[in-house]
C-alpha cells in the first residue's frame, strides 16, 4: 500500500470515528469499573481501584507492581472536532517513501553515509599510525596513549561497533544507554497532555546524539583535546507553541504530525537567552505545561537542511546572540531529513517484534505509543503485561528490549516517581504497544556551507 493510500484511508477513518475516538494520543485512562464508588476518593485511589477491576477481568496474573504516585489526573478534556480530526492528518506524508526521491534528500543521505565512512577510515588510520610510531619509539607518549589508554581504546571500539551494528538485533538484551548514547533525562509533562511532544523531541535529540557518535565525535573528544562539538537542543515548549492548535497542544496531539512538522519546516529549538540564563538546565527550557504565543521568528518557514554549525550572524535566520563572554555555542536550526512509521507498509497494523528491534537499531530510540489504562498509570515496576485492546492514547520512547523478560524498555514523561525512576518494562504486544511506532532522521551538519 502506498503512503498516499495509507493516509487517505486514515483520513477517511478519522472522519468517520472522530466523534468517538479521535486520533490524538491523550494521557487519559479508562472510565471507572461499573458501579465502583468514587465519592471521597483521591485520584490516586480511584486509579488503583480501577486497576484492580481491570486486573480481575484478565486471566493472566499481573507481573508488575502498582501504587505510589500516579502521573496525574483522570481525563484530559474534550477531543478535537470532526473537522479538527481531518486537519490532524492534513498533508501528513512519510518522507522516507516520498521525499527521499528528491535530489536534496538523496544527496544529503549520501553525504551522511560518506561522512561516516570517512570518519571510520580516519580513526583506523590514527591507530595504524600509532602502531608504526611505537615500533620506532616504544616510549612515544602519543602512540602509547592511543594504543594502551583504556579510555581511548573503549572510545574507538564503541565507535567501530556503531559502524557495524547490524548484528545487534540478534542480541537477547539491548539498551541504547549501554552503548554510550545519551537518551536525555526523565521529564514530567504535568497536567498538559503533551506526551506526543515530549516523545518526539526526545527521539529527535537521541537520534541527533546517535548520529554524532556514528560520525566519531565522542572518539575525537577523547583523542583530540582541542576538539569541540556543537549540540542541538530541541524545545518541547516551542513545539507546543508553534505547531498550531489544530495539530497539537495540551489537549493531545500526534507524534507523526510533530515529525512531519520537523521535516517540512524546522526543529523548534531552545532560545539562546534560556541557554545563557539557565546553563545546563536549558534542556528543561522552563517548560510550563501550557501553550503560549509562538515566539519562534522562523515559525513555519522552511530551513535549509544541513547548514552551518552555529547560528548565522546576519540574514533572515539570525537569532539574538549569546553574550560575548559566553562559551556556549548553539547550532543553527535543523530541518530533519526524514521520518517514517516502523510498519511503513501498513501503519495501522502492529509492527512485529523483529520490525521494532530493527528500527531501534537502525534509527536509534523511536516514538512508542501504547494504550494507557489505569494500571499503566500507576505502574511502579516489573513487567507491565496489561491486555487492554483500546486505541493508543499515550506516547513514550523505546530504548531497548529484553527477550528473557519478553519486554520493551521504555522512557516515559511522567517524572521519576512513575515506574522505575521514570523508565519501565512493557511486555511485547501489551496494550497495543508499538502501534504507529515511528522514527526520525536528523540532518547532521557535515559541512560549513
Amino acid at each position: 500500500m502506498t503512503a498516499n493510500r495509507v493516509f487517505v484511508a486514515l483520513a477517511v477513518a478519522l472522519v468517520v470515528t472522530a466523534a468517538g475516538a479521535p486520533p490524538r494520543v491523550r494521557s487519559q485512562q479508562n472510565p471507572p469499573c461499573a458501579n465502583a464508588p468514587t465519592a471521597g476518593k483521591t485520584d490516586k485511589q480511584t486509579k488503583l481501584d480501577n486497576c484492580s477491576c481491570e486486573q480481575s477481568s484478565t486471566q493472566d496474573k499481573p507481573t508488575y507492581r502498582v501504587g505510589a504516585s500516579p502521573f496525574g489526573r483522570v481525563g484530559a478534556g474534550r477531543g478535537p472536532s470532526r473537522s479538527q480530526s481531518k486537519d490532524l492528518y492534513a498533508g501528513l506524508v512519510m518522507p522516507d517513501l516520498k521525499d527521499r526521491q528528491s535530489p536534496e534528500v538523496v544527496g544529503l543521505l549520501e553525504q551522511v553515509l560518506s561522512a561516516r565512512q570517512k570518519a571510520r577510515q580516519n580513526a583506523d588510520n590514527d591507530f595504524e599510525h600509532a602502531r608504526k610510531i611505537l615500533e620506532l619509539d616504544p616510549n612515544n607518549w602519543y602512540a602509547n596513549r592511543m594504543l594502551k589508554n583504556p579510555d581511548v581504546r573503549k572510545a574507538y571500539e564503541d565507535f567501530v561497533a556503531l559502524q557495524n551494528n547490524g548484528s545487534w538485533v540478534k542480541r537477547p538484551r539491548f539498551d541504547w544507554r549501554e552503548q554510550g548514547l545519551d537518551v536525555g533525562p526523565v521529564l514530567h509533562q504535568g497536567d498538559c497532555d503533551s506526551c506526543w511532544a515530549f516523545a518526539t523531541m526526545s527521539v529527535y535529540q537521541s537520534s541527533w546524539n546517535l548520529e554524532q557518535l556514528r560520525l566519531g565525535f565522542h572518539y575525537l573528544e577523547i583523542t583530540v583535546p582541542e576538539f569541540d562539538t556543537y549540540q542541538r537542543v530541541p524545545s518541547v515548549q516551542q513545539l507546543l507553541n508553534c505547531i498550531g492548535k489544530l495539530k497539537g497542544g495540551c489537549g493531545g496531539g500526534w507524534h507523526g504530525t510533530a515529525f512531519a512538522f520537523m521535516v517540512k519546516t524546522h526543529v523548534p529549538h531552545i532560545r539562546d537567552q534560556v541557554v545563557w540564563k539557565k546553563g545546563e538546565r536549558a534542556r528543561f527550557e522552563e517548560y510550563t505545561g501550557r501553550v503560549y504565543r509562538c515566539v519562534d521568528t522562523l515559525q513555519h518557514r522552511r530551513v535549509k537542511r544541513g547548514g552551518k554549525d552555529w547560528i548565522p550572524l546576519e540574514g533572515p535566520d539570525a537569532r539574538p546572540k549569546l553574550p560575548a563572554d559566553s562559551e556556549k555555542i548553539l547550532t543553527a536550526y535543523d530541518r530533519a531529513l526524514a521520518w517514517g512509521y516502523v510498519n511503513e507498509k501498513d501503519p495501522e497494523q502492529l509492527p512485529s517484534v523483529a520490525q521494532l528491534k530493527k528500527a531501534l537499531i537502525e534509527h536509534g530510540p523511536i516514538a512508542m505509543p501504547i494504550h494507557g489504562d489505569n494500571c499503566f498509570s500507576v505502574y511502579q515496576g516489573g513487567v507491565f503485561n496489561g491486555h487492554s485492546p483500546g486505541d493508543v492514547t499515550h506516547v513514550m520512547v523505546l530504548i531497548g528490549w529484553d527477550d528473557e523478560k519478553q519486554a520493551w524498555l521504555i522512557k516515559n514523561s511522567w517524572g521519576e516517581a512513575w515506574g522505575e525512576k521514570g523508565y519501565g518494562w512493557v511486555a511485547y504486544g501489551s496494550n497495543n504497544i508499538g502501534l504507529f511506532a515511528a522514527w526520525i532522521q536528523p540532518t547532521p551538519s557535515t559541512t560549513d556551507q
